[in-house]
């Protein structure tokens, strides 16, 4: 093989490994939790609010052109068309099928997370009250089988939808009727990074369990408990799940790397080396990364491309992005959110929870099999699960109780409506 090829791939991988170390932190900063809620939007009627809106309706281009009074930064896409907006607190973006997102900067305290949310609510529900709709917040559309609505004019999500489509996967299900929680959060090195990682996918199944908001799925009454995650588990084996050896001696940015430049990138964003007047965006079938970057080093923007075409139920960025959660009213977003800190950013926390799951020495005793067999158990018996050798209703209050020792008391407070809300699953 050509060796300046070798070497490029050999830099790519030290490329990738160090965009990650450059989310270090100091100790007393890294304290920042940023928060993503996805949502559907829909007419009175409950039929979905499509991109263009159909002859007579409005569209949620339309939202985001009037969001934009709010939200002065704007995004277009290759033709032209709004596509996304933010602001100093937040930005607003659609996901496949048109679900809007609220991206919220990264705060410490919980209370500017409320803050920044409740701005967007304020800005946006009269506009849509006006004109018939609301946004829903579940976990899966509650009105609306996932074929039946559109993809929004994006390259990326046209290009996404035929590679789930020729996988015969439920990807297509996941891009158009799906919305999440996510919860990112600071380390201040690898090992920080690793055993934060570590933990959140390991108490992954609890979280979707407390966050579960799934009573309907494809237009039908849903009893199965924590199905959005267990349809993550039928979307794409090379870039979902749990990220393989992540409970292994030696896991770290350079496994995770390893990972993501052996499966394919699905395609890229940028002209080959050796046509740079060729098509900038350009599917690369099942070709891996490692092989599609081969031909020049990696940009910063290859790299965050690349990261964003997998997706585990923990992702590493340039911080740790925790995606078990489905989407939550608002009241359970602050919660969940706080429940978030007071788990991870508390040595304390960190401690109590490695304990329980059995950790010794460093040595984690779980495997990513371990996890999958977590979920498949709340999905058949919900609060009587087996989950590591305790029942899921055991766990819940262990994570409620951890967080609660180590928040504020007006960080503690959030938790009161989330805990609430995890014991009250009538879908169940």
């Amino acid at each position: 093989m050509d060796g300046e090829t070798e070497d490029i791939k050999a830099q790519n991988r030290r490329l990738v490994a160090a965009y990650f170390e450059g989310g270090f932190r100091p100790k007393d900063e890294a304290c920042h939790l940023g928060v993503e809620a996805e949502h559907f939007v829909v007419h009175d009627d409950g039929t979905p609010v499509s991109y263009a809106g159909e002859e007579g309706n409005f569209g949620m281009r339309d939202v985001l052109e009037y969001l934009s009074a709010f939200y002065t930064d704007a995004f277009y896409n290759l033709k032209g068309e709004l596509i996304g907006l933010a602001n100093e607190t937040a930005s607003i973006t659609l996901e496949p099928a048109a679900q809007l997102e609220i991206s919220i900067a990264p705060y410490a305290d919980v209370c500017d997370i409320a803050r920044s949310y409740r701005m967007f609510r304020e800005a946006v529900d009269p506009y849509l009250s006006l004109r018939c709709a609301h946004l829903i917040a579940h976990g899966y559309h509650p009105t609306t089988r996932a074929l039946d609505m559109p993809l929004i004019p994006k390259e990326r999500y046209r290009l996404m939808n035929e590679h789930f489509a020729r996988i015969g996967s439920h990807g297509e299900r996941m891009m158009r009727a799906s919305a999440s929680t996510q919860v990112s959060i600071d380390f201040t090195d690898e090992a920080d990074a690793v055993r934060k990682f570590r933990v959140a996918a390991a108490i992954g199944p609890v979280l979707a369990a407390i966050t579960d908001n799934t009573p309907v799925f494809e237009g039908k009454p849903n009893h199965r408990p924590i199905a959005r995650l267990n349809l993550w588990r039928q979307v794409d084996d090379a870039r979902c799940r749990v990220v393989p050896g992540t409970f292994d001696e030696g896991f770290g940015f350079q496994a995770y790397a390893d990972w993501m430049l052996g499966a394919s990138p699905i395609f890229v964003d940028r002209p080959a080396a050796d046509d740079p007047d060729g098509p900038a965006i350009r599917a690369v079938g099942d070709t891996p990364a490692g092989e599609v970057y081969a031909d020049a080093p990696m940009s910063r923007g290859d790299i965050e491309h690349l990261i964003s075409m997998f997706w585990p139920d923990v992702r590493f960025k340039r911080f740790v992005e925790i995606r078990q959660a489905d989407c939550l009213p608002a009241a359970q977003i602050f919660g969940y959110t706080a429940l978030i800190k007071g788990l991870f950013y508390s040595e304390q926390s960190l401690d109590a929870l490695e304990q329980s799951l059995g950790v010794k020495d460093g040595v984690w005793p779980l495997t990513a099999a371990d996890v999958d067999d977590a979920i498949a158990a709340i999905g058949a018996d919900g609060f009587d699960a087996n989950v590591y050798g305790r029942t899921l209703q055991s766990w819940e209050d262990l994570l409620f109780a951890t967080a609660r020792t180590a928040l504020s008391p007006a960080d503690a407070a959030y938790l009161d409506g989330l805990e609430r809300f995890a014991d009250d699953k009538p879908w169940w």
